[in-house]
């Protein structure tokens, strides 16, 4: 049992990490990706106290530095989904089952789920800069009709034997210098107008289904519209239509105990600095709660 387990490890998930060890609460973090979250696809970060400039990435790795020195323990899994035992709040994950006093959800915002059978497979990512070298030298799918769908493509095609790049638009989305890129690319074969159906396998994902046609792959890899990862929320009434967690001042959902901070809430303001105050607020109100029960 934990007093609080904090799920995302991005600006807000780290910043209620300090605070939570500052306050000598027994803290568990489940992250499923890399630490630091969306910051990796921020090319410079100029509006950051402390820094005139710096590359997201960057800043992101200051980020889990400090957070490392605090020593809490981390696990990675994906968090399938939050029930509640009277005042406990119960999380399983993709590997476990924990339990915890408070729950702080930071999962911030990121490429949304096909909602297809098999989709929990081993072999089936989000994330093309945290698992692509895993697939060297193989043949994986992209499924993505977006701009930064070609910079995935363009990174994975320098790892992998064959590219399959799947968009559900006619054509490619993006600049002119990207889009000739990719069509350039011998690895890389573009099928449009087209979703995936069905993701097929045992043990790890080893076919995808097409409208028309049927894909070997070693892997698959997802960057879908983007939008706040709280898909394991869903059941319990916290969200808004577009799935948003709504809070309050606190950072408090409706369910007493139960924090949300970051890009997955309801809000005005969308920074890296309004995720760290929030992750600040959130972690000292739910020490609060958790002293008061």
């Amino acid at each position: 049992m934990y007093d609080l387990i904090i799920i995302g490890l991005g600006p807000a998930g780290i910043n209620a990490c300090i605070y939570a060890k500052r306050s000598n609460l027994n803290v568990l973090v489940i992250e499923r990706g890399m630490p630091g979250g969306t910051l990796h696809n921020i090319k410079e970060v100029e509006n950051y106290l402390g820094y005139e400039h710096i590359n997201g990435s960057d800043l992101a790795m200051q980020f889990y530095k400090q957070f490392k020195d605090l020593k809490i323990p981390m696990v990675n899994e994906e968090v399938q989904n939050i029930t509640l035992e009277d005042n406990i709040k119960v999380i399983e994950t993709s590997n476990n089952t924990y339990k915890s006093k408070a729950v702080i959800i930071a999962t911030g915002r990121g490429p949304q789920k096909l909602n297809i059978p098999n989709e929990n497979l081993p072999g089936v990512s989000y994330c093309v800069l945290c698992d692509g070298s895993l697939y060297k030298d193989k043949t994986v799918a992209l499924y993505s009709s977006n701009p930064r769908g070609l910079e995935d493509a363009i990174y994975l095609s320098g790892l992998v034997k064959k590219l399959y790049l799947i968009s559900n638009k006619e054509k490619l989305i993006g600049s002119k210098e990207l889009v000739d890129k990719v069509n350039n690319l011998e690895n890389i074969e573009v099928f449009f107008n087209q979703n995936i159906n069905e993701i097929i396998g045992n043990e790890k994902i080893s076919e995808i289904k097409l409208k028309d046609i049927n894909l070997n792959v070693d892997g698959l890899f997802v960057n879908n519209d983007y939008g706040p990862i709280t898909y394991f929320v869903k059941n319990l009434g916290i969200t808004n239509d577009k799935g948003y967690i709504l809070v309050d001042e606190h950072q408090e959902t409706s369910i007493k105990g139960l924090y949300a901070c970051g890009d997955n809430t309801k809000k005005e303001i969308y920074q890296i600095i309004t995720a760290a105050s929030e992750g600040a607020s959130a972690a000292i109100n739910a020490y609060k709660y958790i002293k008061e029960i």
